[in-house]
């Protein structure tokens, strides 16, 4: 799971309701045997600290991986940390990358600026590439469309099979050129599109990608063949 334990702080956006939460807490399918959490950054539309630490306190099986800022929120706010504490990973930002692996499942890291400029620069933005029994997956966060940062990552070495990104980037010349030059997934997501999103956006979208989704609603998915 990837950024997916919050609550509704944010109103514009989706969040999971309290049966979703309650389904994810209590492993019901298609939330069971999850062996990787992730969390890309510490908003609240993104990362809630009492439920993560819930979370994986009644998940034993379960490894975490984030940033050092979310480590620090944990330890800070979860009064179980020292019970969980084994089992969490925070990377330090500005390392280029990162890789690790648990229960099958690959992952490879790295730190881009969140969206949002100046206002958002103390906030750690990971973006994480899992790899899924050879289906890699890649999933940006909140990022920026900085193309420099893409340049230097080079993200097409990696062979994207389904790319998750911010609806944002596909609404760009930037974000586009990012997308096809320095990504090139075979199958494009954009994401976190808002509750009253432009219809405009949609048909600028459909014009730049034809064959890319944006997901709008809860519990929407894709399947990879």
């Amino acid at each position: 799971m990837i950024d997916a334990l919050f609550d509704n702080y944010y109103k514009p956006y989706l969040s999971p309701d309290a049966s979703t939460i309650k389904n994810m807490m209590d492993g019901v399918a298609p939330f069971n045997n999850l062996n990787v959490l992730l969390s890309t950054h510490i908003h609240r539309d993104h990362f809630e600290v009492a439920l993560t630490g819930q979370f994986l306190t009644a998940h034993p099986e379960t490894q975490y991986f984030s940033s050092e800022q979310i480590k620090n929120e944990l330890e800070k706010e979860y009064d179980k940390y020292q019970s969980i504490k084994t089992r969490v990973q925070g990377y330090v930002r500005d390392q280029i990358s990162h890789e690790s692996e648990s229960g099958g499942v690959k992952l490879k890291s790295f730190f881009v600026y969140h969206s949002g400029g100046e206002r958002n620069q103390s906030i750690q933005n990971m973006g994480f590439i899992a790899d899924l029994g050879g289906i890699k997956v890649l999933h940006l966060g909140d990022s920026d469309s900085l193309k420099e940062r893409y340049k230097s990552l080079n993200l097409v070495q990696y062979d994207i099979d389904v790319a998750l990104v911010p609806y944002w980037f596909l609404t760009s010349d930037q974000g586009q050129e990012i997308i096809n030059d320095f990504i090139k997934p075979k199958q494009l997501i954009g994401i976190h599109f808002p509750k009253a999103g432009s219809p405009l956006a949609l048909k600028e979208i459909k014009q730049r990608f034809p064959n890319a989704q944006v997901f709008q609603n809860a519990s929407e998915t894709y399947i990879h063949n």
